[in-house]
């Protein structure tokens, strides 16, 4: 999936824009999510609620995952400083 550009200024049409600044809102979201559950997973003590908080992290590190793949696919600027990254 690719968006247009707006030729006169050489940049991701704004309504693209308006959607990648979403989705890394999302991205941030998730992230924190993740770092909030790992903090609660060291500090509990009750078994059953390590491993269900385990897999609750463990589902918002895909969601990232996901994010980055689609922030990858709209994004060609981003997409090249993760391939950059990479090597």
């Amino acid at each position: 999936m690719s968006y247009p550009f707006d030729e006169e200024t050489n940049n991701i049409d704004s309504d693209i824009e308006l959607d990648l600044e979403m989705l890394r809102e999302d991205l941030v979201g998730e992230l924190e999510a993740i770092n909030q559950y790992q903090e609660h997973i060291e500090t509990l003590e009750n078994e059953d609620a390590i491993v269900v908080l385990e897999h609750i992290r463990d589902d918002e590190k895909e969601h990232v995952a996901e994010l980055v793949k689609l922030i990858r696919q709209l994004d060609s600027v981003q997409a090249e400083k993760f391939k950059k990254e990479m090597l």
